[in-house]
């Protein structure tokens, strides 16, 4: 569950921490943010969180960036982080056209009975054929009607599942739920990132945020056009540094494997290593710094989409279990299992063109997926049960994907959301979310656990508890904590927004019209929490969007910065 506040307060207060320290003077308000974009030196040293606070705002300038003659110029801080250039994200890296595939298989509606048979076996039937240059092996066609759907149906590589369209009274193709609730559609395995080869320590004492070198101890065994993964360790100092390791209820972190950035190799230079995509968490070397290394990935699943159709999930609302998700007795039970599509082991695969209604959840990408679009999907009338944490309409644990021109209704739902440790860059765009009621908690950011590196671009939440959150979620959940650092908000638009900056990291909001809110649990942390970088409150800026910038000026450049 997303840190929620229990009532509205303005951040002018005077406050202070659960142990009565004033606040420090690094805290940035939004008129400082405005005027000048810089900090004060933090005052108050007295903890570990304190302490990585001040050694992130210092007395520099914090990361910003603005439109000069037509085109974005980034002023990073004084360790070089800069906000990051999500034009990446999405299928093959941003910015391409996703494939038309032919037709090479056909299913057709009957009155009555189960079509998941019927439908995976068209599905296994175009796995056998051979790709194209694209990779793409061919669409089965769903024809016009209802199809009953009882099973999650599989794509493997190179295969699209496409219906005849999105209203069933003009032709469409209907997916209906049945049976216990789950994902109707899985693209890939759950394989995980596994290691081949030797851990290459990182040699640079502090990679920042935004950047796309490393250097390594020894590049000699990577080449461009490589796979690799750039690991940095969730280590125990960097939990005491962030106060994770203080959260009450034997819910604080421990160390884990961290943020797993899978990314691929443009050049070798010596010992320095260019990456397609930016680093979103500084990698520090007095906080276990880092290491690169070559991976597979078990049921991996390339080149498959899901196009054109609606499904409906009527049943699965009915069913006893359908409040109680993944209790241990019915693991695949519940709200949040409810999907239309899970997106697991993959690259450079797709969902457009779809419409769900009556679905607890809808759209679920793990954090083996990467390089993922999803564009004109509708996941409407969410359904949530009394008593039950609000679900996420579109959850992104991967990286690199694309989330866009996506609508939602509902009460009760987190509409655009991130999983634990995201890698990014990630980016949900030109979307709107609205509560059925007019009132009910619709909200957007990073969920859990230090998602970092994802833009919300152009979001509209209509709710009067409509909100954009960034905070620190502290023990809600599973020890949620700080929910997720180095992301942007860009002209959006809701009631309320708590956007707060983590230790070692930053949040940013440009253009956002909301009124600015305290976090649910400000006054239970050890350290009164620092604000994001808010440019621009309650007026939108330039561009208007900042994906669409970016990824035109690296199409003319990819240098560009």
């Amino acid at each position: 569950m997303s840190a929620r506040r229990t009532k509205k307060q303005t951040l002018d207060r005077k406050g202070k921490g659960r142990h009565s320290r004033t606040m420090s003077a690094g805290r940035i308000t939004a008129a400082c943010a405005v005027a000048a974009l810089a900090t004060t030196a933090v005052v108050w040293v007295q903890s570990d969180e304190q302490a990585a606070q001040a050694t992130q705002s210092g007395t520099a300038k914090v990361p910003s960036l603005a439109l000069v003659n037509g085109k974005l110029s980034y002023t990073p801080d004084a360790s070089k982080n800069r906000i990051p250039d999500f034009s990446s994200a999405g299928y093959k890296g941003g910015g391409v056209p996703l494939p038309d595939a032919a037709v090479v298989g056909r299913v057709d509606a009957r009155g009555s009975g189960d079509d998941t048979p019927r439908i995976q076996a068209a599905l296994n039937s175009a796995s056998k054929l051979k790709p194209s240059a694209t990779g793409v092996r061919g669409a089965v066609l769903l024809g016009p009607g209802t199809f009953r759907v009882t099973a999650s149906l599989k794509l493997a590589d190179g295969v699209v599942l496409r219906g005849s369209g999105t209203d069933l009274g003009k032709g469409g193709t209907l997916l209906e739920a049945k049976g216990v609730p789950g994902s109707l559609i899985t693209i890939g395995g759950d394989g995980d990132y596994t290691r081949t080869g030797q851990r290459v320590s990182i040699a640079d004492d502090y990679v920042p945020v935004g950047a796309t070198k490393v250097t390594l101890q020894d590049a000699s065994s990577f080449k461009a056009g490589e796979r690799i993964v750039v690991q940095r360790p969730t280590t125990q100092e960097w939990i005491n540094a962030i106060g994770m390791n203080k959260i009450p209820g034997g819910e604080s972190w421990t160390p884990n494997s961290g943020i797993l950035a899978a990314r691929t190799v443009v050049a070798v230079s010596g010992k320095t290593v260019t990456l397609d995509a930016p680093i979103t968490t500084a990698i520090e070397k007095k906080y276990g710094g880092g290491t690169a290394w070559h991976y597979t990935l078990a049921g991996q699943v390339t080149n498959a989409g899901v196009e054109n159709l609606a499904a409906d999930a009527k049943e699965f609302t009915e069913d006893p279990n359908y409040g109680r998700p993944e209790d241990g007795k019915n693991k695949d039970a519940g709200a949040f299992a409810s999907r239309l599509v899970t997106i697991g082991a993959a690259r450079d695969v797709w969902v457009k063109d779809v419409k769900l209604t009556r679905f607890g959840s809808g759209f679920y990408v793990n954090d083996n997926a990467s390089r993922v679009t999803i564009e004109r999907a509708a996941d409407l009338d969410m359904k949530v049960p009394d008593g039950l944490a609000p679900p996420p309409a579109f959850m992104v644990g991967g990286q690199q994907v694309l989330v866009r021109d996506t609508t939602v209704t509902g009460d009760r739902v987190h509409a655009w959301t991130t999983q634990a440790f995201a890698a990014g860059p990630n980016v949900f765009t030109r979307s709107t979310a609205t509560s059925v009621t007019g009132q009910g908690q619709v909200d957007a950011g990073p969920h859990m656990r230090w998602a970092s590196g994802t833009l919300y671009d152009q979001l509209t939440i209509n709710s009067s508890d409509g909100a954009f959150i960034a905070a620190n979620a502290w023990d809600g959940g599973t020890g949620h904590g700080w929910q997720g650092a180095n992301n942007m908000f860009w002209n959006t638009k809701a009631t309320t927004y708590t956007i707060l900056a983590p230790p070692t990291a930053n949040n940013w909001a440009y253009g956002i019209t909301s009124e600015q809110v305290e976090g649910k649990h400000d006054d239970e942390l050890p350290t009164t929490p620092s604000l994001g970088t808010i440019v621009s409150p309650g007026k939108a800026v330039a561009p208007a969007s900042l994906y669409e910038q970016q990824l035109s000026e690296r199409r003319i450049s990819p240098e560009h910065h």
